[in-house]
């Protein structure tokens, strides 16, 4: 063993701590939604569809990662992202399984039913200050105040049904939710067409718009 090695291991070894506490596929489905926002365990249990206890221990596992923090309010614990470049780091890597992974191309491709023609996310707002299409965020309205892509109308899923009278049947309508992963966006889509609206998804979420901006480059299809 050469004289440097065990320092190399412990180097790599600092690394390997964080890829394995993401190493889940339910713990990066906890990472997308924190993304979003701040959520108590509870409501990150109920959106994942994980029992308490089992969301209690992912979310312990991204903890010692550094991947995550937690503020207790009560009896409730408050967890969100340790900073910005976690969301950061959750958006260049599914966007590169995208890339790598034909299965999940198509997967991804699949899950959007009436995807819109507009190519890039500084055309969409442009055109929805125009008022040239309205553009929806059908994610909950906590979300939504926490970031939102500009010029957006908070339009939660659950309440679109009841809300159909704030939208102009005369102007296309692009939904978007939490970024390819979720599937708000579709169903919120399928619904408006269904009621003879001219609508269609858009397929990132702010966790990639406020990529786009930092970097400075769009994101690869």
């Amino acid at each position: 063993m050469t004289p440097n090695r065990h320092l190399k291991d412990q180097l790599f070894t600092h690394v390997a701590t964080l890829t394995k506490a993401i190493a889940s596929p339910k713990r990066l489905e906890l990472i997308e939604l924190l993304a979003q926002a701040p959520k108590t365990v509870e409501q990150l249990a109920e959106e994942a569809e994980l029992s308490i206890a089992l969301t209690s221990a992912h979310l312990k596992s991204l903890k010692q990662g550094n991947l995550v923090c937690v503020t207790h309010e009560g009896k409730h614990r408050r967890y969100s992202l340790s900073n910005a470049d976690v969301s950061q780091l959750w958006v260049l890597m599914h966007q590169l399984a995208t890339q790598h992974y034909p299965a999940l191309r198509a997967t991804l491709d699949q899950s959007i039913s009436t995807p819109t023609h507009i190519t890039d996310v500084q055309t969409l707002i442009n055109m929805s200050q125009e008022a040239s299409i309205q553009l929806i965020d059908v994610r909950s309205e906590s979300e939504y105040q926490q970031a939102h892509i500009p010029n957006a109308l908070s339009l939660p899923i659950e309440q679109l049904s009841e809300r159909l009278h704030e939208l102009k049947q005369e102007t296309p309508i692009v939904a978007y939710c939490r970024g390819p992963f979720c599937l708000y966006a579709r169903d919120a889509v399928n619904y408006l067409r269904q009621q003879g609206f001219n609508a269609s998804q858009w397929k990132d979420g702010v966790a990639e718009y406020e990529y786009e901006q930092i970097h400075q480059l769009p994101l690869q299809p």
